[in-house]
């Protein structure tokens, strides 16, 4: 080992370089050595000089210095010096090098050093470290251990935990020990390890790992865990007691909720009647399963529990529910059926009503939370009531099948359905074709046409026929809406219906301006709805008009302007003049 050294590079000229270090200080906790070192020129005159460049200086695979420039050296001046902080392998040894070089009276480099010296090993960790068991209980575990060199400090860990001192009693010597490790858990695979601290470095070493097991318990045998019991069964607890102490055996609804305790005994089985199980249900009113928890507590110097965790199941509790009333309240659908019970789809609203004689009851401890009115897709829910009578509508029912459903704080519920006494399957009114054409494509004269499909039945009270039939129309231009003046008569022949004839316009009798484009929209009702529809009327101008007298483009003939050419809109006659 070495706490200092040196190298000469070869020489030129007789001129060369030595590289020196030694041990300023080392860390037993850092487990380094901090050196100094330096480089000093050798060889010829200490009055003469010579030029030296391109120094470089390498210390443990670092590059500690580098010169590019070229200066004057003489023989025993110091050309750089400094520290250098050297870490150690985990043993505590280390080996490193050191090299030099430089360029003496040339610009290449043309002498170079090296060496290599172990330094003083820095004293790490013990050379043994051993654990041994002792003894186990049922709450506390016994161990021994000794090492080498001496320690001054013990902690233990479990399972790879955190570490934990360790409250050892110690030999005079520090070279061998015992402990305990206290409030374990009962029948427990604990792996115990310690670590020593040696007493002159500082540092911890780990000793080898010891499997032991606490004592047991009594233990449940049945049930399994994840059983599961009914709210109308018994339920049966099994265990064995191999300590043979006084036990007690427990039942938590939901888990981990003591609600029943035996009393202390030495038997290894015990019943919990089906009249105990129902009753649990009062700590589940609002769901159908809970988490039950049944277990035997073992009593020694402490209580120690076994216990198995399953699912209590609540079965026949659906509320009780014996029935509903219904009415259609829209007072248009009710004029043409002359009955509330007469139901006309689409447009019927149904009123349903639980009175308080038929209101439904809750069972096994759940309460009542809601009605569900269902009519196909539409569904309404509405609060329970105890005191009086709960109603809730649906609007616009489509379907015949009425379906209340009484529902508790558990979700679970009883329904009971009703069907109208009569189902009208009303259609509305359908304008299946729809035409509004110009007299010859351009006129001002407009042809009006359409058919369609009419429900021919009877509400009740009431033939359903046609009512109304109308149309009105605005420029394209325009918001603002008039009036058709023409009377449109469809005709009917069943269910379908027909109409084709010439409307009034902007221009009355004659129609509708040639040079403007509407929008006609046609309604039609019977006894419950009225059908729209709109359609585009273009406007009637020509791109061409040719008549005996001239021809027009893009407009009608003007027979003011008169001549064989027009394009009046644009100006450009001919024999009209104006010629653009």
């Amino acid at each position: 080992m070495s706490r200092s050294g040196s190298f000469n590079t070869n020489a030129y000229s007789v001129r060369y370089l030595v590289f020196n270090w030694w041990i300023n200080s080392q860390s037993i906790e850092g487990n380094y050595t901090d050196i100094g070192w330096n480089l000093v020129g050798a060889g010829g005159s200490t009055t003469k000089w010579y030029t030296t460049g391109n120094v470089k200086v390498i210390i443990d695979g670092e590059q500690v210095y580098y010169n590019s420039s070229r200066f004057n050296l003489y023989n025993g001046t110091t050309v750089v010096s400094g520290t250098k902080r050297i870490y150690h392998n985990n043993d505590g040894s280390k080996q490193f090098s050191a090299s030099a070089e430089a360029g003496i009276y040339t610009v290449a480099v043309n002498c170079r050093g090296n060496g290599s010296w172990w330094l003083d090993q820095i004293p790490r960790h013990l050379n043994s470290c051993n654990l041994y068991s002792k003894a186990s209980y049922l709450n506390k575990l016994d161990l021994t251990w000794n090492c080498n060199p001496a320690r001054d400090w013990t902690q233990y860990r479990l399972n790879a935990g955190a570490w934990i001192e360790a409250g050892d009693s110690v030999a005079g010597d520090n070279k061998s020990g015992n402990f305990t490790i206290n409030n374990l858990a009962p029948n427990t695979n604990y792996n115990v390890q310690i670590r020593l601290r040696r007493k002159d470095s500082g540092l911890w070493s780990e000793s080898n790992t010891v499997s032991m097991r606490t004592k047991d318990i009594a233990r449940i045998t049945t049930p399994n865990s994840n059983f599961s019991v009914n709210s109308n069964q018994s339920l049966t607890v099994k265990c064995n007691n191999p300590s043979g102490n006084q036990i007690a055996y427990f039942l938590d609804c939901p888990s981990g909720t003591r609600r029943l305790t035996s009393k202390k005994t030495t038997a290894t089985s015990y019943t919990w009647t089906a009249t105990q199980i129902l009753e649990m249900l009062q700590y589940c009113k609002n769901t159908n399963s809970v988490s039950i928890k049944v277990g035997v507590i073992t009593y020694g110097n402490s209580e120690y529990y076994d216990e198995k965790v399953g699912t209590l199941n609540v079965v026949n509790s659906n509320p009780t529910f014996s029935n509903f009333t219904y009415a259609d309240i829209n007072s248009k659908t009710i004029a043409l059926t002359g009955n509330n019970q007469y139901i006309v789809k689409g447009y019927s609203n149904v009123r349903a009503t639980i009175s308080t004689a038929n209101k439904a009851i809750a069972k096994n401890y759940a309460t009542m939370s809601k009605y569900r009115f269902v009519i196909g897709e539409s569904q309404v829910d509405v609060n329970y009531s105890n005191t009086s009578n709960v109603q809730t509508t649906i609007n616009s029912v489509k379907s015949n099948i009425f379906t209340m459903y009484a529902i508790d704080s558990r979700g679970n519920s009883t329904f009971k359905q009703i069907s109208p006494s009569r189902y009208i399957d009303y259609s509305a009114i359908v304008i299946s074709k729809v035409e509004v054409v110009r007299e010859n494509g351009i006129g001002s004269n407009t042809t009006l046409s359409f058919n369609g499909i009419i429900w021919e039945g009877s509400f009740g009270n009431v033939l359903n026929t046609i009512t109304s039939c109308s149309y009105r129309y605005r420029e394209t231009t325009s918001n603002t809406w008039k009036s058709g003046q023409t009377l449109l008569k469809p005709t009917q022949n069943g269910k379908n219906f027909s109409f084709e004839g010439l409307i009034k316009g902007d221009l009355n009798a004659n129609g509708f301006d040639v040079n403007k484009s509407y929008v006609i929209e046609v309604s039609i009702s019977d006894k419950l709805t009225t059908s729209r529809y709109e359609f585009v009327l273009g406007s009637g101008k020509p791109g061409i008009a040719i008549t005996k007298n001239g021809i027009a483009i893009n407009g009608m003939y003007n027979e003011n302007i008169g001549g064989a050419l027009q394009i009046w809109n644009g100006d450009v006659y001919i024999d009209g003049k104006k010629i653009n």
